[in-house]
């Protein structure tokens, strides 16, 4: 079974271009995060009431490393500070990735869920959430998260709609830009 093993790596490093799901998930298929990142994160980008602040982001391995916590800070005019706490981790009895976002600006934890895919330096998170918030109304949230291992950066973009929206009425929300200040650079997991 070894031998099998690796010659499937051996395809998929061979394919350009063909992302692949990752075999054998795990929480450590998120260890690329761990460090201590600067952040830009542009709210309600390419509208007339975008938003562009700076901050930091901060992740370490939590609960014998079956979590990571990562923290954010992020500086806003005339109000304190922005913090979120997101928990990222793959859970083996859903077979899913998630992660529990808790802000100090928004009173609803948000727990999403999704996948991992691989393709050559990129590492792709992408994972969605429904939820009520208020009145009857549902929020639906989609997101990925791109991570290059070259750069060791990653973007994160979010879109949203409510029930109150059209079908597939999805808005652009916000987009992150992390750029990888302290911490070793993270190698490609590879299960």
């Amino acid at each position: 079974m070894p031998v099998l093993k690796h010659v499937l790596l051996a395809t998929l490093f061979l394919v350009p271009g063909t992302p692949e799901t990752i075999q054998q998930p795990s929480t450590a298929d998120l260890f690329f995060l761990l460090g201590d990142w600067e952040v830009e994160r542009i709210n309600s980008p390419g509208l007339p009431e975008e938003r562009r602040r700076h901050g930091t982001l901060s992740c370490r391995e939590t609960l014998d490393a079956q979590y990571i916590r990562c923290q954010y800070v992020i500086p806003r005019i005339d109000a304190l500070p922005s913090r979120d706490d997101v928990y990222f981790n793959y859970n083996p009895i859903y077979e899913r990735f998630e992660s529990l976002w808790l802000s100090s600006t928004w009173p609803i934890k948000v727990l999403m869920h999704g996948s991992v895919t691989v393709e050559a330096d990129t590492v792709v998170l992408r994972h969605s959430a429904e939820f009520p918030i208020e009145n009857g109304v549902m929020e639906f949230v989609r997101g990925e998260l791109h991570y290059d291992a070259t750069t060791d950066s990653f973007e994160r973009r979010t879109h949203i709609r409510t029930s109150e929206y059209a079908p597939g009425d999805w808005r652009h929300h916000m987009t992150e830009v992390a750029r990888k200040v302290s911490g070793p650079p993270q190698p490609m997991q590879q299960n």
